[in-house]
């Protein structure tokens, strides 16, 4: 499957594309049908950020969402979260991600940690295959798309996969107000 200047070919056959997790969060996936569509694309790691990637490869911005991995604390408590905008907005941290994981303080999170716990590069950390206790926050525009791109957990590789079946990965959930406008 082509996108842009882009092949995409199954994940399940490229596995030397993508981190461990990713492989087998897909490879585990019950039905078989869906596991086929979760693709991967060889990239120049140089254009592996989302408004270069569109660029270079002639990718509609609108399909492309960005990962940041935020810490999310209260007291002892600490829990880690994924927020997923489309390529060309900013994370909306503040107050809408306090408050939906009832936070008092909403951070990047350490990058060392996020690359232990995930074993995903940096630059390219993806929502697919993050530790079962991390939540996935979307903004609702991803249902705006069919097909969405997203890290593929190495620089040098890019996921596609339908829309509906991105929203069926474990712990995703739709908060709205996660992007806000880059107005530049």
């Amino acid at each position: 499957m082509n996108i842009g200047n882009l092949e995409f070919k199954p994940i399940v056959e490229n596995k030397n594309l993508i981190p461990k997790c990713i492989y087998d969060l897909v490879n585990d996936w019950n039905n078989l049908e869906e596991k086929n569509k979760f693709m991967v694309a060889e990239i120049n790691p140089d254009f592996a950020d989302g408004n270069k990637l569109c660029e270079e490869y002639n990718i509609d911005k609108k399909i492309g969402f960005n990962c940041l991995i935020v810490e999310c604390k209260r007291n002892e408590t600490i829990k880690y979260c994924a927020l997923i905008v489309p390529v060309g907005y900013k994370y909306n941290m503040g107050s809408v991600v306090r408050k939906y994981t009832n936070s008092r303080v909403v951070s990047v999170a350490p990058l060392d940690y996020v690359l232990d716990k995930t074993q995903m590069e940096y630059g390219s950390i993806t929502p697919i295959g993050l530790p079962d206790d991390w939540m996935i926050l979307v903004d609702p525009l991803i249902k705006e798309q069919k097909q969405i791109i997203i890290g593929g957990g190495l620089v040098n590789a890019k996921i596609s996969l339908p829309t509906e079946l991105f929203l069926k990965i474990p712990n995703v959930e739709i908060v709205e107000g996660i992007a806000k406008e880059n107005i530049l």
